[in-house]
This record gives structure tokens, sequence and C-alpha cells, in this order.
């Protein structure tokens, strides 16, 4: 669970630096090498903000399997962006993903941080529910 959590906030930062964007904007699955840097940033935006959403619903077991269901599409999506982007980012490119959309990404992180910090101080038997499919970021 602590494993989950930790790999979570690694590959938001890691992913901060290849990828960042959001609102009506293309998401994960949609994105591969060619992608512009600022679709690139709107599709890591949109997962990254699916996730926050979905964390801040969570109330009890039936609100923590429906964001579970929420994270796991972002998870597909995020782990697909990675996929595509993994060899051969241009460093100018990442940079401009990562400086367009610095606010939103700090301002997206701080409320996932914010939730899975609030589900596990209120809702310990919650965060397995959830960090099960935090932990399939990154796989």
């Amino acid at each position: 669970m602590k494993n989950g959590f930790f790999a979570a906030v690694v590959l938001a930062g890691a992913l901060a630096l290849a990828g960042c964007g959001q609102g009506g904007a293309p998401e994960g699955k949609d994105i591969t090498r060619n992608s512009s840097a600022k679709d690139i940033g709107a599709a890591y935006l949109t997962e990254m903000t699916r996730i926050a959403d979905a964390l801040e619903t969570v109330k009890d077991e039936q609100s923590a399997k429906a964001a579970a269901a929420e994270i796991s599409k972002a998870a597909v999506g995020l782990n697909t962006m990675g996929e595509a982007l993994k060899d051969g980012t241009d460093p100018l490119k990442a940079m401009q993903i990562f400086g367009n959309n610095y606010t939103q990404v700090v301002e997206v992180q701080g409320r996932m941080m914010t939730e899975l910090m609030r589900i596990q101080t209120e809702h310990p038997e919650l965060m397995e529910i959830v960090s099960a499919e935090m932990d399939k970021l990154g796989e």
C-alpha cells in the first residue's frame, strides 16, 4: 500500500518531466511519439485530473470502488503515454511540456497528494481499494 502511494508520486514527478495539460484534451491512450508537446501536456493533465477527481469522491466502499475504476482508466492512459514516450523524447520537447503546464501540474499533483493523505487518515480501510489501482501506475 505504501509502495503504491510512493510509486504514484514518483511516476507523477517523472511524467511531469515528459508530459503535462487538460480540458477537452486528448487522453493518454491517444498519445504517440509524434504527438505535439501541447497534446502530450493536455493528455497528461487529463489523466492526472481524472485521478484527483476520483480520489476526491472517496467516502465509503462504494465510492472507493468507483474511484478505483476511474484510476484504472487513468493508469492505462498514463502507462500508454509512458510507453510511447519512453525512448527518445526530445529534451527540448520535454521542457516545453513541463514548462507550459507547470502551474497545472503542481496543482493537480497537490490535489492527489492531499486526497491520498485524507483517505489514509480518515478511511484507512479504503486505501487498499484505491492503492491497488494506484500501484498500476508505471507498470
